[in-house]
This record gives C-alpha cells, sequence and structure tokens, in this order.
C-alpha cells in the first residue's frame, strides 16, 4: 500500500475542507482518502494500492484545491 499525506496551511482550510468531503466520501476500487481540518490547516491522506492510483488521485486533489483557491480569489 502507498501513501501520500499533504498539510496545506491556508486561513480558509475549513472551506477547502468542505468542498472536498463529498468527493473524499466516494468508494473507489485501489483508493482511500481520508480528510481532516485542524483549525487553518488541511490535512489530506491518500492511500493507494499503487503508484498509478495514487499519482491520479493527488492530481485529482491538488486541481480541486487549486480550484477552490482560485474560486475564493475571485469572491
Amino acid at each position: 500500500m502507498h501513501r501520500a499525506v499533504i498539510e496545506l496551511k491556508h486561513p480558509n482550510a475549513e472551506i477547502i475542507y468542505r468542498s472536498l468531503l463529498p468527493e473524499s466520501r466516494r468508494t473507489l476500487p485501489r483508493t482511500k482518502v481520508c480528510l481532516r481540518c485542524d483549525d487553518d490547516k488541511l490535512i489530506m491522506e491518500i492511500f493507494a494500492e499503487d503508484i498509478s492510483a495514487l499519482r491520479a488521485s493527488l492530481n485529482s486533489y491538488l486541481r480541486w484545491i487549486n480550484t477552490s483557491l482560485e474560486i475564493m480569489e475571485v469572491e
């Protein structure tokens, strides 16, 4: 099993956490994602059976985080 941990410190970490939560609850065959938020820090753990699944999940979640940050800039 492969694992990646991403910690993002941001004043709006709670908003990003809530935007990612529905996606993290989806059942995927080779990947599991655990999210938590502590004050202004989002902690994301991705567990995957193989490197390809880990990379795909990392790419997806990092893109969604980036999109959330870009949307907050527009407001």
